[in-house]
């Protein structure tokens, strides 16, 4: 029955949408296979993130590069239209007409979310301007693969630390956290209207989502008949009345790591996942767990990434992996400017020029400004850019402007710790376009001009409370207490490093409150309690993992 009912499908055309990690390329795979053995022909225009069409990939390249910043909002609606227009037209339509059937990974849809809802535009010009670039040809069934935004993170960032490729962030991503709920909601709104097939993928595998697909496009069960009623609550929201033990030992023992990143509490986790997750397990330690010495020798990269601002000592793991891990070696040793750490860069710059240059940052002594001369050509920009934040100087701000003109997405780094009016004039320049970037280089400014413009950025999302970094004057603290029932674990954790008093407990219960059952909200109190357990150089750092 489930064949015959496949079989049906020939000739249709059957579009995924949803954010990304939701699932849609393993259910795609699987339910191409299944189309297969019901003998169907099947036609895909786009495998992984690569179009089939020439024209296609280089209209998402265009929409995709960081350095396309000036991209406005209809120009991109009109580009995500002309590449599905470009797809349907050169590939779709003559798949049709050769009896295949298409399954679309995003299709014209996509356009109108992220132009109406994610963008702000008003959905009846992104529908008229979908209706065009269709030119009539509108799938026959469209799922929606729902995930929450922060599941989705989740999701990202474990595949980053299992597969630490170079992944340069699209422009898309440079909008902030508040555009991926919008999308979703998006979504979740024009499936209600209009009857797309939605299917949770939050506490399920994307093989099983596949199959319960499968199933509901061969038989026309709906899908809520397919789930259980808890699929569509998030992995990491818990009972409301555990803590954080009892809560991780519900998780799965990916997301347990990731919610225990650098917090002591993770410890017998990790033993015990470390011949297993080698790399996830490296890229949880906190910077005293016992597994360090031995993982370091690994996945350096991931193990030392907490050592930012760990002065060295006599038999520092740094000193011994200077041959083996030059690169993450070099970047352990940011915000270190002793004798030993400088000979370090030096020994380290021929094979590891662009990390040397990063651990610059902040300084602008001989030795500094002589090897960032020596090495600025040989780090990438973001390299660059991280290796001047905080300089003051005629010399740093020559290359800053250099930065600006070749990717003002990444050179917005170097303005971190800046407080004058020529960084003021460029976060005010780049705010609208990339609020993320700006929010990120405004960490622990308190200029009345930085509050203000915080508050012009709450649609970004939670990067605006993560700016605030460790203020504790009366704008970060008024903002924290307005954003604590919408946002509570990120506020939790923006006054981890705050001293104590009776506005911050009060503002603490308020948080958990709010946040009950959030495995984010109890992180934050775990990382609280262990504050005084951390080594006095890393105190003062806001906890990593989470919210970043």
């Amino acid at each position: 029955m489930m064949e015959s009912g496949l079989a049906k499908l020939a000739g249709k055309v059957i579009a995924f949408e949803g954010l990304d990690g939701a699932g849609k390329s393993t259910v795609l795979g699987v339910l191409s296979k299944r189309l297969r053995q019901a003998g169907c022909t099947v036609f895909l225009p786009r495998s992984g993130k690569d179009h089939s069409s020439r024209p296609a990939r280089m209209i998402r390249e265009l929409t995709r590069d960081r350095v396309n910043l000036e991209l406005r909002p209809r120009a991109e609606r009109e580009l995500y239209c002309a590449r599905e227009a470009q797809i349907l037209d050169e590939q779709v339509r003559p798949a049709i007409a050769r009896g295949e059937t298409v399954l679309l990974d995003r299709s014209i849809l996509t356009a109108v979310v992220l132009g109406a809802y994610g963008r702000g535009l008003p959905r009846d010009e992104c529908e008229m301007a979908a209706r065009m670039a269709s030119g009539g040809l509108d799938p026959d069934v469209t799922v929606i693969l729902d995930v929450h935004p922060r599941t989705s993170k989740i999701r990202k960032r474990l595949d980053r630390a299992r597969n630490p490729k170079v992944r340069d962030p699209s422009r898309k991503g440079l909008s902030g956290s508040g555009l991926k709920e919008r999308i979703r909601e998006g979504y979740r709104e024009l499936a209600a209207e209009r009857g797309y097939l939605l299917f949770h993928t939050e506490r399920v595998g994307p093989s099983t989502v596949a199959e319960r697909v499968v199933e509901a496009l061969a038989t026309g069960a709906p899908p809520s008949t397919l789930e259980d009623p808890s699929d569509g609550v998030p992995v990491w929201q818990t009972a409301p009345e555990h803590g954080l033990t009892e809560a991780l030992a519900e998780l799965p023992e990916n997301i347990a790591l990731y919610m225990t990143r650098n917090l002591i509490a993770g410890r017998a986790l990790r033993r015990s996942a470390a011949t297993r997750e080698p790399r996830l397990v490296a890229w949880a330690l906190d910077v005293e767990d016992p597994l360090l010495p031995d993982l370091a020798t690994q996945v350096p990269e991931h193990a030392l990434s907490g050592w930012i601002r760990r002065p060295l000592d006599d038999d520092d793991l740094r000193v011994r992996l200077m041959a083996s891990a030059p690169a993450a070696v070099a970047r352990a040793l940011r915000h270190l400017d002793d004798e030993r750490s400088d000979r370090m860069r030096e020994q380290l710059a021929e094979h590891a020029p662009g990390e040397v240059l990063e651990s610059l940052a902040g300084r602008e002594d001989d030795l500094a400004r002589a090897l960032r001369q020596r090495l600025w050509s040989a780090g990438n920009v973001a390299q660059a850019a991280i290796g001047i934040a905080g300089c003051h100087g005629e010399d740093a701000w020559r290359l800053r402007d250099e930065l600006f003109e070749r990717d003002p997405a990444m050179a917005l780094r170097s303005l971190k710790g800046l407080h004058d009016d020529r960084s003021r004039q460029r976060l005010e320049r780049y705010a609208p376009l990339a609020p993320k970037a700006v929010l990120q280089a405004m960490v622990n400014d308190g200029r009345d001009f930085a509050h203000g413009l915080r508050r012009e950025l709450l649609s970004a999302g939670r990067e605006v409370i993560e700016s605030l970094g460790s203020l504790d004057d009366e704008p970060s603290l008024e903002l924290r207490e307005e954003l604590a029932e919408r946002w509570p674990s990120t506020v939790a954790g923006s006054v981890s490093a705050l001293a104590p008093s009776a506005r911050i407990e009060a503002l603490l219960d308020r948080c958990k409150a709010h946040g009950a059952g959030d495995v984010h909200v109890l992180r934050q109190f775990a990382a609280r309690e262990e504050r005084d357990q951390r080594p006095a150089w890393k105190r003062g750092e806001d906890l990593e993992g989470t919210e970043d």
